[in-house]
């Protein structure tokens, strides 16, 4: 049997989606899919527009055979972070043959070579990088300026429009980061890369095969319940069928970070005298900028706004106030890494005919299934049940604020389609 895993965060499912998981399919001839999926907020820092469980049955309903739900300190992590925390999974499975990826630049040996360069830190790349971070520069910017020089020198045929391009895509990014996780982490596990099509990753403009970013963008605006009431004409032919439907037939609200507004302002000022140093890539610089501006938050997204700078980039403000608010703390974070990035399988959809695949795992994996919350306490390690934990509690707190009627996890039948 032919296993592909797919990483994704399907916010919320789309044509562009439904490609992937098709094409896939079709040329490596594969007979499961199997996706590991942010839970219920993703790794822009953000709440997915809609539930998990949701969001799992659409997939699983268009291609999808299992479903399972990235925990929540790698689903809002960084690149990196989210990459390596879905790679041990997949890994743990035991049954995966390829992790297939959109990428913008589908030119896996190009990709390779910038990973390995990442990894290894040459020289000039590592004098670069650093002289940017002291310059000003952010993160993302530092690390494309430094891999262009290094590029410069190694890398034949070399061209510089091209490369930067390749840099500043987010797919491909990603795409980089599941390569370095790959290495390090399972060797067994190939590569696939598919060439992205449709909209910009960032395009808010809606077509055959849109962006997720402009899928939102179109049901943010106006009245929720207006918008869910139109879902077949605003969205036809930019989502499959089931997806619009479960636009159309959704309980709770459509999220967004400003929902979280009044919690965030709450927690800020509740800690406002210790710092939030101990939270998940909050500086000290960071801290101090927060304390400093909290007499001016005005709005999840406003205060983001107002805490960004040259080489503080929106994304990485999200998820630092995110980590805040949900308690994600650097000291368990370390855990998790030195663990070998804490794993386990929690299912959140299952497609019946595919039951074959739990078998699979439980033959050849090296994680625990959960497929029921109640046999956590004898299936998991105390670090996997500690980030289970976490993970729903935060999940709790989205179910809250979004009114989708989940009350307890707890006391949810399992997803089998």
């Amino acid at each position: 049997m032919k296993t592909i895993g797919i990483i994704a965060e399907f916010n919320p499912f789309h044509n562009g989606h439904k490609y992937l998981i098709d094409k896939c399919r079709k040329d490596l001839h594969a007979d499961r899919v199997v996706v590991v999926m942010s839970g219920d907020y993703v790794q822009r820092g953000a709440p997915a527009i809609i539930d998990k469980f949701t969001r799992a049955k659409c997939a699983v309903n268009l291609g999808a055979d299992l479903v399972i739900e990235l925990p929540i300190y790698y689903s809002l992590g960084s690149a990196e972070y989210f990459a390596k925390g879905a790679v041990s999974i997949l890994s743990g499975l035991g049954c995966i043959d390829y992790l297939c990826f959109g990428s913008e630049f589908p030119d896996v040996n190009k990709l390779y070579e910038i990973s390995d360069i990442i990894s290894n830190e040459p020289p000039v790349y590592k004098d670069v990088l650093s002289t940017g971070l002291k310059d000003g520069l952010s993160f993302p910017a530092a690390r494309a300026k430094a891999l262009n020089e290094q590029l410069k020198n190694t890398s034949k045929g070399y061209d510089q429009a091209e490369y930067e391009d390749l840099l500043s895509s987010p797919n491909t990014i990603l795409g980089i980061e599941y390569l370095r996780a790959l290495n390090k982490k399972n060797r067994f596990i190939t590569p696939y890369a598919v060439q992205r099509v449709g909209r910009p990753f960032h395009s808010e403009e809606l077509g055959s095969i849109p962006s997720a970013a402009g899928i939102r963008a179109r049901l943010l605006s106006g009245l929720s319940d207006r918008v869910k009431l139109n879902a077949p004409f605003i969205l036809d032919g930019v989502m499959p069928r089931t997806s619009i439907e479960s636009i159309s037939g959704y309980e709770g609200r459509f999220m967004q970070s400003n929902d979280y507004s009044a919690l965030l302002g709450y927690k800020l000022v509740l800690e406002k005298a210790e710092g939030y140093t101990k939270y998940l890539d909050v500086t000290r610089d960071i801290s101090n900028r927060i304390i400093s501006n909290l007499d001016h938050i005005d709005g999840f997204s406003t205060f983001c706004n107002l805490l960004k700078t040259k080489n503080l980039v929106h994304t990485r403000i999200s998820r630092c106030l995110m980590h805040i608010l949900l308690n994600i703390t650097e000291e368990n974070m370390r855990q998790y890494k030195e663990d070998d990035f804490t794993a386990y399988a929690r299912v959140l959809a299952l497609r019946s005919s595919s039951s074959d695949l739990l078998k699979v795992i439980a033959e050849n994996g090296s994680i625990p299934v959960l497929n029921r919350l109640k046999d956590a306490d004898k299936m998991l390690s105390p670090l996997q049940k500690r980030l289970l934990d976490e993970t729903l509690i935060a999940s709790q707190i989205y179910n809250s604020l979004s009114c989708n009627g989940i009350s307890s996890e707890y006391s949810l039948k399992q997803l089998v389609l």
